[in-house]
């Protein structure tokens, strides 16, 4: 194709090239007019397609979703199986015992009662 253009024909170069892009006011008048234009030349569905093509997307959403819902749980069954993870962990409460030097010390909630007890019987 590129054969068949003579390389000595000048091109004429319009007023547009010289002077660069026009204004943003032409751009955006030009924009509107293109979307009025390709407006009209959608064909919009009936109100039997809609629904139809509405009813398809959620029936697939809600089928995506609930294989995913079982494929999440049965992974997860078969790593907690295999001891990959565990789902349940131990809480542990912290709470912080004052001592009798005025200082406080980070204790969880089974140490919390020796400790108490301890401090007791050396205050006394």
């Amino acid at each position: 194709m590129a054969d068949n253009v003579k390389p000595d024909k000048k091109v004429k170069v319009s007023e547009k090239d010289k002077k660069g892009k026009p204004s943003i006011g032409k751009r955006l008048s030009l924009f509107f007019s293109n979307l009025k234009a390709e407006l009209k030349r959608v064909v919009w569905p009936d109100r039997k397609k809609l629904i139809q093509s509405t009813m398809t997307v959620i029936a697939i959403a809600l089928t995506a979703g609930i294989l995913l819902f079982v494929l999440d749980s049965l992974l997860g069954a078969i790593l907690e199986g295999v001891g990959f993870y565990d789902v349940t962990t131990p809480t542990t409460v912290s709470t912080t015992v004052a001592t009798t030097e005025g200082t406080t010390v980070p204790t969880t909630t089974a140490e919390t009662t020796a400790s108490a007890a301890t401090t007791a019987a050396t205050s006394g």
